[in-house]
């Protein structure tokens, strides 16, 4: 793991001196996984954050700091940039390397298989258009993709010159075309024209890899195109033209044929970002008109019209419709939009006309955050990615040396044995030496081997988020695999999250609509489920909700605020209980709420219990069988971690089939469970809404979070986000991430088995350069396209118990 420490600057949102803002803030950043430690200074104007770049990203350490009130400042920036051409993973690498070595950049991580590069720099000492320079030198057109600035990024596919888009072609075709007009000069016994030929070939078809290596000794790498144009020009100069231009022709064809595999692999993400429409049509005062989506501002009315995909995210304002959510949320069924009713940006319109009031500007819709959280992804570097990369670091040197002992060695040898014993040199010894080094030149290429795992995790990414689950990285796709824990938060997991005030119990002078409105008015800022019922019963009272001001959430334990001067408590039990209040009175209607398996919301005003708010959840549909098929699966434990009472803990776990339930706690002894549920059984992945399981979210090896498509802080702080309210993508992913390492443990098997096999018969028999390179590009083709299979992994459709049913392309597959 490699570790980077960034001294950070820092504006508090109570001054220097909040002790309490600067503990949570250490606190809440540490808990970031891929984060070992982070202190503020004693000036209180910086932070010092020490962290792993392929496990998190700085934008996400920025976002949790802001989520708890902190700035980071504006020092640092995050691009995407778009790597136009890169066809080969040493060239992204080189690129990688080049970047890396700039002044003021903290950090680069470019992807070959998702054709992007991700860089972190310092404003002030270097900026967007010096990196693209850098990469331009490369020969690769950088396209950066950040929404931050204009939102131009999403505007549709990208737009490619007709050379660019047939450079590779055309080259493919001269050197082809030129060799075999070499090779017919050659049986015509014209030698001369025939050498001509076969260089004007090798000149045409490699005249882009030479520039590329020379770019790659700049950067003080020795890449594929450094070994490729040594031995093309090793075997022209010892003569062998028609393997020089053989090796070219091979070379190019490959790559052509492996492009265009890995653009599939490109282009499940890019789909992503031509979801979203580049107009929108906007309801003015003289009109509707037609105009960019960038000039969409929140509060203007966006008409959609029937069948059109909608271009924002927004409130339906009038109509009714269904729309398509998938590209979203990966549901299956489109969903019924009426007033009132979230939309969101790329969805697809049904048969009904809406206006939608916009919520959000373009760079910052669903469908935008998604993408840039995918593009995250795609730059950090899982636990095998890394181990093949230092593999490969190692590999090709050793080879490269063993190539050049093997060209230099034997016939140096040979003319010492020869010239103490007085014999005469043997003709051609040196070209024979020299050739079986070149084609060991090419076999130290490890290009199979180091796409082999890229390709297979972006693959997997994007068909998970095809499917309605975002995963933050290669690191905890490896690790959904290997989870055998999975525990789960009730409120929004287990069950709807959607409830409804059922009774409301006078406790002391109050009546029941006051109590209820106290309740709501202190509720009304609060996140957790239970708010808005407060809320919403309140008001179909028609009763005015009173003024709270000073509102604190005090979580796993219910709120506090003043309401019209008076001290409030909305909560539990316990809240009530460290207040020293007298419950006497309220301990029945508690004993017999809960014995229903309801939850008894307590409220009470200037130091006594006024009253109770008694409200109840229904259990979410389908759990019992994605519970079941877990089990199925080899997850030796689920359980049931919720802050209710006993009784509505029980009902709850009995409806889902879950065994083993823990209830009455608070988010501190959620985290305790977490770590010792990982002491007993192994890794554990936690399932909750992100609102009062924070803490176990991030100390569990996995955190999912429910229903991340209406939730800002669900996308940025869960480790794999659920887009909608479906627990099915659990098993999903947890099939797709084995598959993956499946799928990644073959590709590596065969490109380590081929290597060898052409390494040994290189040193032993000696192979030709067109064979070694047939070997080369070859195997990372079929590696590319083994890992392309993954696309087709599909979410199970599940009986209402028992085993899943596979979708059967998706069963094929495997």
């Amino acid at each position: 793991m490699s570790t980077q420490t960034l001294q950070l600057p820092l504006i508090l949102p109570s001054g220097p001196d909040c002790e309490r803002c600067i503990a949570r803030l250490q606190a809440e950043v540490t808990r970031i996984k891929g984060v070992t430690a982070a202190a503020v200074n004693n000036a209180r104007t910086t932070i010092t954050v020490t962290f792993d770049p392929d496990a998190v990203t700085l934008s996400r350490i920025e976002s949790e700091a802001r989520r708890v009130g902190a700035d980071l400042g504006a020092r640092i920036d995050h691009q995407t940039i778009d790597l136009a051409d890169v066809d080969c993973p040493d060239c992204a690498a080189s690129i990688e390397k080049d970047v890396e070595r700039m002044d003021g950049v903290l950090w680069a991580g470019a992807n070959f298989a998702a054709g992007c590069i991700h860089v972190e720099y310092e404003r002030g000492r270097t900026s967007l258009e010096a990196i693209c320079r850098v990469i331009r030198r490369h020969g690769v057109r950088a396209c950066p993709l950040a929404a931050s600035a204009t939102g131009e990024r999403q505007n549709g596919p990208r737009r490619e010159s007709f050379w660019s888009s047939y450079r590779r072609l055309f080259s493919v075709l001269a050197s082809a075309g030129l060799a075999v007009a070499g090779w017919g000069a050659s049986l015509l016994g014209h030698s001369v024209a025939s050498e001509v030929l076969y260089a004007g070939a090798i000149v045409s078809g490699g005249a882009g890899m030479a520039r590329s290596a020379l770019l790659a000794l700049r950067a003080r790498a020795v890449d594929m195109n450094v070994l490729m144009t040594v031995a093309i020009a090793g075997a022209a100069g010892i003569g062998e033209w028609t393997e020089g231009a053989t090796v070219v022709v091979l070379y190019n064809i490959g790559v052509l044929l492996q492009a265009g595999a890995v653009e599939r692999t490109r282009r499940s993400i890019r789909s992503l970002m031509d979801l979203r429409p580049r107009t929108a049509r906007v309801s003015r005062p003289e009109g509707e008109c037609e105009v960019l989506v960038e000039a969409v501002a929140p509060g203007d009315i966006v008409v959609v019209r029937p069948g059109e995909r909608i271009p924002v995210d927004g409130v339906v304002a009038s109509g009714s419709s269904a729309v398509n959510q998938a590209p979203i949320t990966g549901e299956s069924l489109p969903a019924r939009k009426s007033p009132g009713d979230h939309v969101f940006a790329g969805t697809l319109n049904g048969a009904g006309a809406l206006t939608v009031q916009v919520t959000a500007v373009v760079q910052d819709t669903v469908l935008a955050r998604i993408i840039h959280r995918v593009e995250e992804a795609q730059a950090q570097r899982a636990p095998v990615q890394q181990f093949i990369d230092q593999f490969a670091r190692v590999y090709t040197p050793i080879v490269v040396g063993l190539a050049a002992a093997i060209a230099l060695l034997p016939p140096l040898g040979l003319m010492a044995w020869h010239a103490l014993h007085g014999a005469s040199m043997v003709p051609g010894m040196w070209p024979f030496w020299i050739e079986r080094g070149l084609a060991l030149l090419i076999v130290a290429c490890p290009c199979a081997l180091v796409i082999s795992t890229p390709v297979a995790i972006v693959t997997a990414i994007g068909a998970a988020s095809r499917n309605g689950a975002l995963v933050k990285g290669g690191v905890f796709l490896e690790q959904i695999g290997r989870l055998r824990v999975m525990l789960y938060d009730k409120t929004g997991t287990l069950t709807e999250g959607r409830f409804r005030v059922e009774d409301v119990v006078p406790l002391g002078d109050a009546g029941a609509a006051e109590v209820l409105a106290l309740a709501a008015a202190v509720e009304a800022r609060s996140e957790h489920p239970l708010a808005s019922a407060f809320v919403e019963a309140a008001s179909r009272r028609g009763r005015p909700l009173p003024e709270a001001r000073d509102f604190q959430s005090i979580p796993g334990r219910g709120a506090r605020a003043v309401v019209e001067g008076v001290p409030c408590l909305v909560g539990s039990v316990a809240l009530m209980e460290s207040q020293g209040l007298d419950l006497t009175d309220a301990r029945p209607h508690l004993q017999r709420a809960e014995a229903l398996g309801k939850t008894a919301i307590l409220v009470a005003a200037g130091g006594r219990v006024a009253g109770m708010v008694v409200a109840a959840d229904s259990p979410r549909q389908g759990v019992a069988a994605v519970v079941a098929d877990l089990e199925s699966l080899g997850i030796a434990c689920q359980a049931l971690l919720t802050g209710d009472n006993v009784h509505a803990a029980r009902s709850a776990a009995e409806a889902a089939g879950i065994r083993e339930f823990k209830a009455g706690l608070l988010p501190e002894q959620k985290l305790e469970l977490v770590r010792e549920y990982r002491r007993r059984f192994g890794p554990v992945g936690m399932v909750g809404d992100g609102i009062n399981d924070a803490p176990a979210l991030a100390a569990a090896d996995v955190g999912f979070v429910m229903g991340a498509v209406g939730s800002d802080t669900a996308l940025e702080t869960a480790d794999v986000a659920l887009m909608a309210d479906d627990l099915t993508r659990l098993p999903f992913l947890i099939r797709l991430s084995r598959r993956t390492h499946a799928v990644i443990r073959q590709n590596v098997a065969f490109s380590l088995g081929t290597k060898a096999a052409l390494l040994v018969a290189a040193v032993v028999v000696g192979i030709p350069l067109w064979l070694a390179v047939a070997g080369d590009v070859g195997v990372s083709l079929l590696v590319t396209l083994n890992a392309l299979r993954l696309r087709q992994t599909a979410v199970p459709s599940l009986p209402a118990r028992g085993r899943p049913t596979l979708d059967p392309a998706a069963a094929a597959s495997d």
